[in-house]
């Protein structure tokens, strides 16, 4: 088969998939904490707005309860090939491979990449208190969801990820109504509004539309091509495009609610459900084609592309419901234990959808419009998270606390990658609380959270087999003013 006509058929149509990206990583869009150390289902502090509306109706006076921090983290990962590849500069369709086509360098375990994200966070959260302490109203903003990851542009992860930046906020009105003595209720509503940003390269073969056109007529040329093709005609050079999004924005709504039950003095039990939201980050993208095979040795044909392509894109998928179930003991005057199972829908993210609109992508001569959707599987597991808080009352003025969690992993083999470097996660604290005065109290937390050391084989199609590793850390503090 000659070149030529393999360079008219391949892409037109495979364009507007290139943007479907794999960074929205499972568990790892967890933010490390939301409030304080203290705060949780059945912590009667504005930050209940996120963990349990129904704990809200606790406050009797108005109260103003808000922070800042800082995450930090290491994503390592060293990549393992265990298929065979033929050499970057080749492009056969399919194999065998020839004598000297195969890279002997890409083979067995690669030189470790890292990411080292370092963001800010804050939240903010106020509760008022009316109807004689009966209905308690809040107003909170907080990000719950949030990634950052940076790697080399030229790894060995780069057709996986270069670099991503998603972040989803919310802000969120409740209200409580103490129903009961000893049971309340709560309930929310949040716009969560949402900033993506991504980069990566983008292996042409991997997507179906580049292997139905060249197999299918007039070029009638078979193939390996498509979401399983194997190792040995990936990651070539010239099928290997830098594609990014940028400046990314999504709009939603969604909703909370909540029950909180006091059975004994020393005993509470609460109940809650965050609903999921669907994200559509809206944005634009670039790809780029700056090589004479796709720039120049078309013109004959009439298909030529620019170097680089531009356009509107827009990356859709979901986030999670939560139940929430907690309890609580107060076991002496000065000692009580929190905790709570939170049970995550992660398999609600079923996929990534991308759309992609350019003039640029449009190919009249072989019926191609501006506009073409692709859709990237993701087959992410449901999770649970586990956490247990112990606080002790040193004195009337100062309460040390610590904690320990766990969460289950929400990527299977199949599809983990750098952008999900999801595991069993490991999560522990320290926190301490000051009564500064009678209606200043401040809050100090250090959390730490990683998974435990994963190594995959069987990746699909041996894109992401190796060795991951992560782990992330906060430190920050809150300030609760009551009124």
């Amino acid at each position: 088969m000659s070149r030529r006509p393999l360079r008219i058929a391949s892409l037109p149509l495979v364009l507007g998939s290139l943007v479907a990206s794999r960074s929205a990583g499972a568990s790892g869009l967890d933010a490390p904490l939301v409030g304080s150390g203290q705060s949780g289902p059945t912590i009667g502090d504005a930050a209940a707005i996120h963990w349990n509306p129904a704990a809200l109706a606790d406050i009797d006076r108005p109260e103003l309860f808000g922070g800042a921090g800082l995450i930090a983290g290491r994503v390592g990962y060293r990549r393992e090939r265990r298929g065979v590849y033929q050499t970057p500069d080749s492009l056969r369709l399919r194999g065998p491979m020839a004598t000297g086509e195969t890279d002997p360098g890409k083979r067995g375990f690669s030189e470790e990449v890292a990411a080292t994200p370092i963001a800010p966070t804050g939240d903010l959260f106020f509760a008022l208190p009316v109807a004689q302490h009966r209905l308690v109203f809040g107003l909170g903003a907080y990000v719950p969801y949030a990634a950052a990851l940076e790697f080399p542009a030229n790894g060995p992860q780069a057709w996986q990820l270069q670099q991503a930046f998603i972040v989803a906020s919310y802000v969120t009105a409740s209200a409580a109504l103490r129903v009961l003595p000893n049971l309340s209720f709560g309930a929310g509503v949040s716009y969560v509004g949402g900033l993506a940003t991504l980069r990566k390269k983008q292996d042409f073969a991997e997507l179906p539309e580049f292997q139905r056109a060249f197999s299918d007529p007039p070029i009638g040329q078979p193939n390996e091509f498509g979401p399983n093709a194997p190792s040995h005609v990936r990651e070539l050079d010239v099928l290997s495009r830098p594609i990014s999004i940028t400046s990314a924005l999504s709009h939603g709504i969604s909703f909370n609610a909540g029950l909180l039950y006091q059975p004994s003095e020393d005993v509470r039990l609460a109940l809650a459900y965050q609903h999921g939201a669907q994200m559509r980050y809206r944005g634009s993208f670039a790809l780029d084609m700056n090589d004479p095979f796709f720039t120049q040795d078309l013109a004959a044909q009439g298909l030529r592309y620019p170097p680089l392509v531009e356009g509107d894109a827009e990356l859709a998928f979901r986030l999670p419901k939560r139940i929430t179930a907690g309890a609580s003991y107060q076991a002496t005057g000065a000692f009580r234990v929190d905790g709570f199972v939170q049970y995550v829908t992660y398999s609600d993210v079923d996929a990534f959808v991308v759309t992609t609109r350019s003039p640029s992508l449009a190919q009249p001569k072989l019926g191609i419009g501006p506009s073409v959707q692709a859709i990237l599987p993701r087959k992410w597991n449901d999770t649970v998270w586990v956490e247990a808080n112990g606080r002790f009352a040193i004195s009337r003025l100062f309460t040390m606390s610590a904690t320990l969690g766990y969460q289950s992993p929400a990527s299977p083999d199949e599809t983990i990658d750098v952008g999900s470097p999801d595991g069993h996660r490991l999560i522990g604290g320290l926190g301490a609380v000051v009564r500064a005065t009678k209606w200043l109290d401040l809050h100090a937390d250090a959390r730490a959270q990683g998974i435990l050391p994963r190594t995959v084989t069987t990746s699909r199609s041996d894109v992401a087999n190796g060795r991951y590793t992560m782990a992330i850390g906060y430190l920050g503090g809150h300030a609760k003013a009551r009124f």
